[in-house]
């Protein structure tokens, strides 16, 4: 049994730094893995100049050399660690850590463990700083008990969407379009929650996104969305964010509550539209790229890059209402080669198309 203690200061930089007492127990062969440990946990303890309260760099210099890089505890110190540093992946970390708990730890340490204090060091913003970039980062997998969504995404996920949600390299490289990069900003802005379980439900129109229907149940697609949201996107919109009790109904029927609500969605500016008008209007000006079928292979589709979207598929249920097909179809869409049909047709005449297009393709059940 090796005992290695350690008390008393130290000078780094012509400043002098404490260092506390500290007891650790290892078998003999670990003995260098403890004093790497008490170096790297010394001169983290050194505040940086100008240090900010960013947590995400907070967490890189002071807590990732024993909770490693992802929060998992997967890091080059554990093996001199008992008890090891706390996984904050971990469905036992969702349910005991609260915040308070937590900003307690990093603030006087936690007696019995290695996990020092960090109050001489560190001041109350950035403590709260540190806590919160663990708990949105490492912690958001679902609610206790439930579906856990850090899991299902590294499970089915990560091998296109990458470890980081900015897309694997070889997805980036060989896939076309290439999985979306969940950190992109412009990526934020359009993709909604209830796009997104529509997506991982049924997949993505001319991209190699799958369907996750027949693998996945309603509440593990809105775990996985919820932690994608969270670890990658900031939860970037004005979203109410899921309860327990949403997520619990999710699993009990099997499907996001979502889709009857869009269904019933109307059309903008008080129009109404008729199917049977609209069919004419299709056959006329949209059957060259999305086909008589609206299954985009039209005689145009070979020639167009990205195809025309096949307006018979599923994800298209869960994204495409009646407003945003309006607008789609009036204002065209960006980067794709639809135009914008509101310099050719009215609006009334647009919303005769909609109103084919989506009860015909769309949602032909409703």
């Amino acid at each position: 049994m090796v005992i290695v203690r350690t008390e008393g200061q130290a000078v780094k930089d012509d400043r002098m730094i404490d260092i506390k007492s500290t007891t650790l127990k290892s078998p003999g062969p670990r003995a260098f893995h403890l004093l790497v440990l008490i170096i790297v946990l010394t001169q983290a303890g050194i505040p940086a100049e100008g240090q900010t309260g960013d947590g995400a760099q907070l967490y890189a210099q002071y807590c990732s050399v024993c909770h490693g890089d992802q929060g998992d505890a997967d890091s080059h110190v554990v093996q001199g660690m008992q008890p090891p540093p706390r996984d904050f992946t971990s469905a036992e970390a969702r349910r005991v850590l609260t915040r308070e708990r937590m900003i307690a730890a990093v603030r006087d340490g936690v007696p019995g463990t290695a996990m020092a204090g960090w109050k001489t060091q560190l001041d109350g913003s950035q403590i709260a700083a540190i806590v919160d970039h663990v708990h949105s980062r490492f912690m958001q997998g679902g609610p206790a008990g439930g579906p856990d969504g850090r899991q299902i995404y590294a499970e089915n996920c990560s091998v296109c969407h990458g470890d980081d949600g900015q897309g694997a390299v070889w997805g980036r490289t060989s896939l076309n379009p290439p999985p979306v990069n969940f950190t992109d900003k412009s990526v934020q802005q359009r993709l909604t929650r209830e796009r997104m379980i529509a997506s991982v439900t049924h997949g993505r129109s001319g991209t190699a996104m799958a369907g996750f229907a027949t693998q996945l149940d309603g509440g593990q697609i809105s775990a996985v969305v919820d932690f994608i949201r969270t670890a990658y996107m900031q939860a970037a919109d004005s979203e109410r964010r899921p309860t327990a009790a949403d997520t619990a109904a999710a699993t009990a029927t099997g499907n996001p509550p979502t889709w009857s609500a869009l269904a019933e969605r109307p059309l903008p500016h008080g129009l109404s539209g008729d199917p049977a008008l609209g069919r004419a209007f299709f056959l006329q000006n949209c059957t060259a790229c999305h086909g008589e079928k609206g299954d985009g292979a039209g005689p145009r589709a070979y020639f167009i890059f990205p195809k025309p979207r096949d307006l018979r598929h599923p994800g298209m249920r869960g994204t495409f209402d009646r407003p945003k097909l309006f607008t789609a179809i009036k204002d065209g869409v960006r980067g794709r080669e639809m135009p914008a049909w509101g310099k050719v047709l009215d609006d009334q005449q647009i919303a005769h198309i909609t109103e084919y297009v989506y009860t015909t393709f769309v949602n032909p059940a409703h």
